[in-house]
């Protein structure tokens, strides 16, 4: 059963959730503000377990009827409302929300609406929601998750408590990764730092094959880089571009070999390196790259995530961003 305990991080958010069901202050609606894979499902489902918990305890206690209806996703005072679509329409709000939030809870003290990808509503379902928000009746608890919470009405907003949910810190997710995952502290580092402190994000790393794949391949091109011929950078243009469903993936991990770098170049320290297999490659190419080099390298991948959006040419924007890395080892210190 998963309790406030099992969440990593959030310490600032478990706090004031738990003191709001120990002073008998629950609000009618929550937005739970984050990045994907933060945690904001998993928190808002221990908040439901812990308000709708027959021991009344600010944590789900795991042995009673409703923690255990909980636990098995058949909760009937719990709804999740989903969506087919790239958006969230008026009739998905008005069919699983708002006609019914009259009908009153089953057997607990609330009736919880969980409505994931928030931000996703369209104006008309954000308007027939705020009408449910305007006067919602004693037992309704509805929680909104978003990633980016002002693609929200302000009317909404105004009426919910926010709850911002940032990156899990760097140490504590690596931490966490060796303990649940029983992973080597140097694989567990690299995670959590490509991860960008999300759990989600880090834990589906650890558990990938494929991840450990792409992270394999990406390494080897970046300590062929300084080196390597035009017609190599050419055939990993190709397979770049011919791989879309891992370039987001690849391009992040190229940015942690950046941050590696930079880090060398600035404290010196291998201890602090996210590829820590990797120290001797880190400390030669730091020692043969300039800090503006690696500023216009972040530049550029940032340039290719950008082209990915509006269908560039990824085949010659992959070659050319190779291209210009190699140069700026040729220019050096």
């Amino acid at each position: 059963m998963e309790t406030f305990r099992s969440i990593i991080g959030h310490r600032r958010v478990i706090d004031y959730l738990q003191e709001s069901i120990r002073a008998g202050r629950v609000s009618h609606a929550y937005i739970f503000d984050g990045p994907e894979g933060i945690g904001k499902m998993l928190t808002a489902r221990v908040f439901a377990g812990a308000l709708l918990c027959r021991e009344g305890g600010d944590e789900p206690c795991g042995r009673c009827i409703s923690c255990m209806q909980m636990d098995g996703g058949n909760q009937p005072d719990v709804a999740y409302v989903t969506h087919e679509k790239a958006i969230i329409s008026v009739g998905d709000i008005r069919t699983q929300l708002c006609n019914v939030v009259p009908v009153k809870p089953m057997v607990g003290p609330y009736r919880i609406f969980i409505v994931d990808d928030a931000d996703k509503m369209n104006e008309e379902a954000q308007n027939a929601l705020l009408k449910t928000l305007e006067e919602p009746p004693s037992y309704a608890v509805i929680i909104l998750l978003t990633t980016n919470a002002n693609e929200l009405l302000p009317t909404i907003r105004s009426r919910a408590v926010m709850l911002s949910m940032l990156p899990v810190p760097e140490d504590e997710l690596t931490s966490w990764l060796m303990g649940r995952e029983q992973l080597p502290d140097y694989r567990a580092r690299m995670i959590a730092g490509y991860s960008g402190g999300s759990p989600g994000v880090a834990l589906a790393c650890a558990r990938s094959d494929e991840f450990q794949k792409q992270r394999d391949t990406v390494v080897s091109m970046l300590k062929a880089v300084p080196a390597m011929r035009e017609d190599r950078m050419a055939q990993f243009a190709k397979e770049f571009a011919g791989a879309k469903e891992t370039q987001e993936s690849e391009l992040g991990l190229i940015l942690v070999w950046i941050r590696d770098l930079m880090m060398y170049k600035a404290v010196g320290d291998k201890a602090r390196l996210m590829f820590q297999e990797e120290q001797d490659s880190i400390r030669d190419q730091a020692e043969h790259i300039s800090y503006e080099s690696l500023w216009a390298v972040q530049e550029e991948i940032g340039h290719i995530r950008a082209d990915r959006v509006v269908n560039v040419n990824m085949e010659t924007a992959f070659w050319l961003f190779l291209l210009r890395f190699q140069e700026h080892f040729s220019r050096g210190e």
